[in-house]
């Protein structure tokens, strides 16, 4: 294999990238899938819900090509991926909320303005100087350059007007916004923003959907969750009868002929990776294109070695996305240590309950005993937001209740939390992940059995001290310090983000070895700045496919 070879499988990992025709081509869509669809598509307010990689993008632009095609409603995607590009100026320009407000709403109408394009509409000459204005304003914005954008004063109401009124220039009942990445930057300021402007998009004809995180997601106290918004979970669920052949037809779907010939040399490889993947597509993908490049490169021969390699790098990918919360969300630093010390405690208790049950079925899931703590419930919502554990059904048992969660697959499996014996098989992997663990079957805890009798004293917002005489903020919303009434500032967390070690990136430590080793590339920064992949081209067994994921896992860590 030469140094600048470039055997990337290419299996399209987002669906941001990927035109029409190959993001059709590439998506199963079971009757689940179709009734989410339908409710994107119906009239009211809805929120799409899950962690990163679970399809919340794929969902949305199809529902925007259907929407298309059937000619009834006026469908308009945005994509407010670039919201955190914003934050710096909020710290140094209080004003700047303002013009974030104007941003949102520029977004809206430069997508009309696509929608319209694409339709090939005319327009009348006062809405046309709208869009054309509104396209200025966001462009600037992701040029970077918001000092060039040119004054706007766009308010709801126009909005509204402008696409009732282009809706029926079209000839369309309805305009069914389609907002995605919404509301995932991790600003405060710009969340609660941006749900005060969408709880009021809507009219008899304009309705709204949007795509958001679990766990960082700051509403408003004005915008209630299952009230005025309708929320659906696109998680998929590994233990559905659907899973399994959803995910194998899709990956089918992706790979050329001698890849999937290859990998159906390799006995039960796809549908274990499958379920390591804990419902989650994008790791499903990772896994596989890994699988599949270390098949080739025969240094591993055996089929639960390739499969092993890449789950355990597949868990320590996923480890790192909930670690990179320490630099998106500062202030909660020590929930971040807090929630890896629950995450190590669930899989040693699931590894002793499972290692007491030879021969029977194995368990992945703990009930912590309720009440739970706020603090923690946050810490939850951190871990489902990076996919770590997933919030499942709670339950009752006689005066007590318990709150159920469930580990991510590859971390049970990297940790030997399966109990499967030294050695196990493939076809005994699986067996283990797919059976249903049976009624009695139940690992219960205590918050301070898992986490010890002080747990909630770590969990302590980290407030930035004073940068005059070092006292901590006594309150997060503080404004002046209180001992010696200096002004508090924040640090960028975009700024920091951007200057984050590579080591950081949720990659493979082969990769992280030969960028290191090539000495052209040691921060997020000068992977994004990287004109043409230069630098990362530089590295030994990189090449353009592979630089390109690489950059792409760069612009994720900044922006999701």
């Amino acid at each position: 294999m030469s140094a600048t070879s470039d055997d990337l499988i290419d299996l399209g990992y987002r669906a941001e990238d990927m035109n029409r025709q190959e993001l059709e081509r590439c998506t199963i869509l079971t009757a689940r899938e179709e009734s989410l669809l339908r409710k994107l598509k119906s009239p009211g307010q809805r929120l799409l819900i899950g962690p990163r990689g679970s399809g919340k993008s794929t969902y949305l632009r199809l529902a925007r090509y259907q929407l298309q095609d059937e000619a009834v409603a006026l469908p308009i995607y945005v994509n407010y991926a670039k919201s955190l590009s914003l934050e710096p100026e909020l710290r140094r320009d209080p004003s700047a909320l303002a013009f974030f407000r104007q941003w949102v709403l520029a977004l809206i109408l430069r997508g009309l303005s696509q929608a319209t394009d694409a339709l090939g509409l005319e327009l009348a000459e006062a809405p046309a100087v709208r869009l054309k204005l509104a396209t200025t304003v966001a462009d600037a914005v992701e040029r970077r350059r918001v000092d060039q954008a040119p004054p706007s004063d766009f308010t709801l109401t126009e909005i509204l007007e402008i696409l009732e009124r282009v809706s029926a220039t079209a000839g369309r009942r309805r305009v069914v916004l389609l907002l995605d990445d919404a509301a995932h930057a991790f600003s405060p300021e710009q969340q609660r923003e941006f749900f005060e402007i969408f709880g009021n998009l809507r009219s008899r004809v304009v309705s709204a959907k949007a795509a958001v995180y679990p766990g960082v997601t700051t509403y408003t106290p004005r915008f209630q969750v299952g009230h005025d918004v309708q929320v659906s979970d696109v998680w998929l669920d590994p233990s559905d009868p659907d899973f399994i052949p959803m995910m194998s037809e899709m990956c089918e779907k992706r790979l050329d002929a001698e890849s999937l010939a290859r990998l159906r040399g390799r006995r039960g490889a796809l549908e274990y990776l499958a379920l390591a993947s804990f419902g989650l597509p994008r790791n499903l993908l990772s896994m596989l294109s890994q699988f599949l490049e270390e098949d080739e490169d025969g240094s591993l021969k055996n089929t639960t070695q390739l499969c092993d390699s890449a789950i355990e790098d597949s868990a320590a990918a996923t480890i790192k996305v909930f670690l990179s919360l320490e630099e998106k969300l500062p202030r909660y630093k020590n929930f971040v240590a807090v929630g890896s010390d629950l995450v190590g405690a669930c899989i040693d208790a699931i590894s002793t309950y499972n290692s007491g049950r030879p021969g029977t079925t194995k368990v992945v899931s703990v009930l912590l005993q309720e009440p739970v703590p706020a603090e923690v419930d946050r810490i939850l919502g951190l871990l489902e937001y990076a996919g770590v554990l997933r919030r499942s059904s709670n339950l009752s048992m006689g005066p007590k209740s318990f709150r159920q969660v469930v580990i991510h697959y590859s971390l049970l499996l990297t940790h030997g939390a399966m109990a499967l014996g030294r050695n196990p098989s493939i076809a005994e992997a699986i067996d283990g992940l797919a059976r249903r663990e049976s009624s009695a079957a139940r690992v219960r805890r205590t918050l301070a059995s898992l986490l010890g009798k002080d747990f909630l004293s770590r969990c302590k917002l980290d407030m930035a001290a004073c940068q005059r005489c070092g006292t901590p903020r006594e309150i997060p919303e503080a404004r002046f310090c209180s001992h010696c009434g200096a002004p508090l500032t924040d640090a960028s967390i975009y700024e920091e983000l951007l200057s984050t070690s590579i080591e950081k990136l949720p990659i493979s430590q082969k990769q992280l070895d030969r960028i290191t080793a090539a000495g052209k590339v040691s921060t997020v920064q000068d992977i994004l700045t990287d004109e043409e992949n230069v630098k990362l081209l530089a590295a030994e067994y990189i090449g353009p496919k592979r630089a390109a994921q690489i950059k792409s896992v760069a612009e994720e860590f900044i922006y999701e």
